[in-house]
């Protein structure tokens, strides 16, 4: 979060300036409404780059102020400013994170929870999340999100706070040696205006072009929370700062009306993107961060103009000051705030939900701001007598370490999924999948076809080539279901990837359908949307079915549509588990209609896979464990029972270290269920009445 102007250790002040409160106040809100109701404002994220342009503006000023009234730069007094004004809130809230860790949340959130406290007290969050948020199971994993989450902005502007006022009083003392050297001391100021603000251009650009260079749709972390890739939106704000020394205001009237009008156009553009980009459009990493970073320069610039000014008389208004001067309580607690009170603890939502959250963050953020954070930045706290108050800073500090520290030991890492039986009805259905070709060893004879029923395009008859395409559940089915397709003397085409919506899996398909070396004679889609937003491919998800089912027809291939397997809900908070149909006792082709239109649209093409029939039971409900093989399988425990589900309910794989890619044998059980489902299938299908049902 930004500063606000503040005295220097010299008697240089910057004029403060209501319209910049009022725009911190436009940020924040954005922030809260993209958090508290993200479908009216899914680009409301941008408002931290608000902050970011803020911040590198305000800071620069007053550095460049500094060295012009004195020709020195007072590191120390520096950063302790920056302390007294940002540690002290952010210390409570942890506090509340680590006694939350500690009391209310389970053992795997909670040491999760710590861990991200520890990065956020070191401000090294935005690291901590590119390392540990790559996984892209982690998008899955079925646990409350991190309270601290929003943590990795502060973190970008405290690792700038630190390293820019080093690179600013390194220009200014090479400026001081070469003016001095010149003999020309009064060029100084012009001459380190000019220096700083180059550097900031050049630094900036090379910062957006790491953005772009680096920007990988599947895992837009690394562009999205990095320091380097973010830079640029703080240092065009710098730029300003190191040119005009925090004097906004333009002498004459014509630029300056140009510049108002300029303003004002470039509000609404923001105000717009903020209504409708969201974090996914690749055209944001791709360079539209610029227009961005831009946009909000120009907003800035034009908000400070005297005179006639539409924008600046809108930001001055009361209320948004007033948020602004606020802003940083209430960005630190709308968060958690957010994350614990949710629409299941509370029992309402809607508007109702909205209120209590706006109105405990208002209260929050104004204790903060008149108990915490105004006395201890003007030095108004009572005496502490005998003990030194850098003693009381030391030792809350090192508390609220200690404090997030002990989850962190204490606590596990990871939570398995929990022990729930398989139910009664349990026992037929693994009768059945005992006899069915399986990947375990050894191999089972495939059943015969039914009598009766004509057998389709598959596995027994015609030894072909099969490709699956798909996301992650379908990673999770290739070694098994590759096994049963080699051992009936076929050869399985992967095109899959845990990460990846289906949009990016067209060219592939297409490819190995084009080569007459690879094109298959069975083709299985097992992709779908879940948790993809559609500006990620910019299309309808099903588009892309469709344009597969094209290719593949045309191409005269025969084609299995895999539904979603209904996930089994994990105890807790049922809002942390949100799936498209979160019942367990619908039979899976019910789960995916779009699915169920295409293959009665071309039924002599297309036909309809039920991947569950061995992961649920005999009346349909899905299941946590299943009954183990008779003659027992890998992963199978003393009680004659095995996992079949991940912690999240969904995914397959039951080790709770899994990282969505390679599961070991003895936790692949889920996996090697499904994958026998859908081979079953292929060999025989129509084992279904006419009205969906499994009559396994």
């Amino acid at each position: 979060m930004p500063p606000r102007s503040e005295t220097h250790q010299s008697s240089t002040r910057l004029t403060h300036l209501r319209s910049l409160d009022g725009l911190r106040g436009v940020a924040v809100l954005a922030v809260v409404l993209y958090h508290f109701s993200p479908s009216n404002a899914p680009g409301g994220f941008l408002g931290v780059d608000v902050f970011f342009v803020l911040s590198g503006f305000l800071i620069t000023s007053l550095l460049v102020n500094e060295w012009e009234s004195t020709q020195r730069i007072s590191l120390r007094h520096f950063w302790a400013r920056r302390a007294r004004r940002l540690l002290p809130a952010l210390i409570v809230v942890l506090a509340a994170v680590g006694v939350y860790a500690l009391v209310f949340a389970s053992e795997a959130n909670g040491h999760r929870m710590a861990e991200d406290g520890l990065a956020a007290l070191g401000y090294v969050a935005n690291w901590h999340f590119i390392e540990s948020g790559q996984a892209y199971v982690e998008q899955f994993v079925q646990q409350a999100p991190s309270p601290l989450r929003h943590t990795w902005s502060l973190a970008i502007e405290e690792q700038f706070y630190l390293l820019w006022p080093l690179v600013v009083a390194g220009i200014s003392a090479l400026v001081a040696r070469t003016t001095r050297r010149a003999r020309r001391p009064g060029r100084g100021r012009k001459h380190l205006r000019h220096a700083l603000g180059a550097t900031c251009i050049v630094l900036g650009i090379a910062s957006l072009a790491l953005m772009v260079g680096l920007f990988n749709p599947l895992e837009p972390n690394r562009v999205y929370y990095g320091t380097d890739t973010r830079a640029f939106l703080l240092l065009i704000g710098a730029a300003i700062g190191a040119l005009t020394a925090g004097s906004l205001q333009i002498a004459r009237a014509a630029p300056r009306s140009v510049m108002v009008v300029g303003g004002c156009i470039a509000s609404v553009a923001l105000a717009v993107t903020m209504a409708t980009v969201e974090t996914t459009d690749t055209w944001l990493y791709e360079g539209g961060y610029g227009i961005i970073a831009i946009l909000i320069a120009v907003v800035l610039v034009a908000a400070a103009q005297p005179g006639i000014n539409p924008l600046r008389r809108v930001l001055e208004s009361r209320a948004l000051v007033g948020l602004g001067l606020i802003s940083y309580g209430v960005y630190l607690w709308h968060w958690p705030i957010t994350v614990w009170l949710t629409e299941a603890r509370v029992g309402f939502g809607g508007a109702g939900l909205f209120a209590l959250r706006s109105a405990l963050t208002l209260g929050t953020s104004l204790a903060s701001y008149w108990l915490i954070e105004q006395p201890i930045r003007q030095g108004r706290l009572p005496s502490l007598g005998f003990v030194s108050r850098r003693v009381v800073v030391v030792t809350a500090i090192v508390a609220v370490a200690a404090l997030l520290l002990f989850p962190v030991v204490a606590f596990s890492s990871v939570e398995g999924p929990p022990r729930i039986g398989p139910s009664a009805s349990s026992a037929k259905v693994t009768g059945t999948y005992a006899t069915v070709p399986r990947c375990d060893d050894p191999l089972t004879t495939p059943a015969p076809i039914e009598a009766g029923v004509p057998p389709a395009a598959g596995l027994a008859n015609e030894h072909p080539r099969v490709q699956i395409v798909g996301n992650s559940v379908a990673v999770e089915l290739v070694p098994c279901l590759a096994q049963i397709v080699e051992a009936q003397g076929g050869a399985l085409e992967s095109v899959t990837h845990s990460a990846a919506p289906p949009c990016t899996l067209i060219p592939a398909l297409r490819k190995q359908v084009e080569n007459p070396k690879t094109r298959p004679d069975i083709a299985i889609w097992f992709a779908f949307d879940w948790f993809y937003d559609l500006s990620t491919c910019n299309t309808d998800w099903l588009l892309h079915v469709q344009a597969a089912l094209d290719i593949w027809k045309e191409a005269g291939v025969q084609v299995y549509l895999v539904p979603i397997v209904p996930n089994v809900i994990p105890s807790g908070d049922p809002l942390l588990y949100k799936v498209r149909s979160p019942q367990v006792t619908v039979d899976a082709p019910a789960q995916t209609p779009e699915f169920s239109a295409f293959a009665e649209a071309d039924p002599e093409n297309v036909t309809l896979v039920d991947p569950g029939l061995f992961v649920r039971d005999a009346k349909g409900s899905y299941q946590w464990r299943m009954p183990c093989l008779p003659g027992g399988e890998p992963g199978c425990d003393s009680d004659g029972t095995i996992g079949i589900r991940y912690t999240d309910g969904f995914h397959l794989c039951t080790d709770p270290a899994w990282d969505g890619t390679n599961c070991s044998p003895e936790h692949a059980g889920g996996a090697r269920r499904v994958a026998a489902a859908v081979a079953w299938q292929l060999t025989a299908l129509k084992r279904w009445s006419t009205d969906g049902k499994n009559n396994v």
